[in-house]
């Protein structure tokens, strides 16, 4: 690949140990057991497609106030090494973002926190503080490619000079639009399939050695 001049992170399972965002603050507020697990079945059999998946579960949340949400997705931590990992990224003039078909309640915060260059996610509506049962969605499950092209048209890059890592089906698009991918601890063998390279392990520093990084300032 060209040089690597970018590095694009999948956030819910990959940058913090919860696998999903959503079922986060279902089970955080008791709803998951009652309808929101078979909104999500339905979204996998195929009764009903992505945007009407999201729009039932940013329901079960009208009325509620915003920062009650944001309390929950404030307390999920990052994955070990996630901190130093992007450091050192960024330290050799690397891009660093986060692609997810998660919240923006969690990403703006990660994105604030880690200094990240990009970030997108899918946006639950709010007015005057109140969520309306409304979502923009911004990134679907099956378009992490789009957000990749948005990306490098934002910042001049050619997608080969990209780098990806991810975990999940939903990964796959991102991988396939990327020069260089790393599925990691895939939780489905197309992610480990598409990927350019997999790891298992429990720290995102290790990704380090993995990466095709001119190193410029870590010794």
């Amino acid at each position: 690949m060209p040089g690597c001049r970018a590095v694009l992170f999948d956030l819910d399972g990959t940058l913090t140990p919860v696998p999903s965002v959503w079922q986060h603050i279902h089970e955080r507020l008791g709803v998951w057991d009652a309808d929101a697990e078979r909104h999500q079945q339905d979204y996998r059999s195929g009764a009903i497609d992505y945007e009407e998946f999201c729009r039932r579960d940013a329901a079960h949340w009208k009325g509620m106030r915003e920062s009650d949400l944001r309390a929950i997705t404030d307390a999920i931590p990052y994955r070990t090494g996630t901190r130093d990992c992007v450091a050192l990224l960024q330290q050799s003039g690397l891009l660093v973002g986060v692609i997810s078909t998660g919240l923006t309640l969690l990403a703006d915060r990660v994105g604030r926190e880690l200094g990240l260059a990009y970030v997108i996610a899918n946006r639950l509506v709010a007015r005057q503080g109140v969520l309306t049962g409304e979502v923009k969605i911004n990134v679907e499950h099956s378009g992490k490619d789009e957000a990749v092209d948005l990306f490098c048209a934002q910042f001049g890059l050619d997608h080969r000079q990209v780098a990806a890592v991810g975990d999940s089906d939903g990964d796959v698009p991102m991988f396939s639009r990327s020069g260089f991918s790393i599925a990691f601890n895939p939780i489905s063998e197309t992610a480990a399939r598409a990927a350019t390279v997999i790891h298992r392990g429990e720290s995102v520093l290790d990704l380090i050695t993995l990466l095709p990084v001119a190193w410029k300032t870590v010794q």
